[in-house]
């Protein structure tokens, strides 16, 4: 049986909300508000923490579908 060693979730989410700013700013889009009215274009590291739950989550359920399809376990 192989560990799959996956990297730390809170450096992917960062790599993740900066990928959809990047995203988002090749569509012409300058700002993005949560339904909190929470400005989200901004970098990672100056969102809430409601908001990097987004992020977080995201990378969650992909952490969770690479593990689920691990055949080497």
């Amino acid at each position: 049986m192989t560990l799959l060693r996956l990297p730390d979730i809170e450096l992917v989410s960062a790599a993740v909300h900066a990928a959809w700013m990047t995203s988002k700013k090749d569509q012409g889009v300058e700002s993005r508000k949560s339904e909190d009215d929470e400005e989200l274009m901004v970098p990672y590291e100056q969102l809430s923490e409601k908001a990097k739950e987004l992020d977080r989550s995201t990378v969650r359920a992909v952490y969770a579908a690479i593990l689920s399809t691990d055949t080497n376990r």
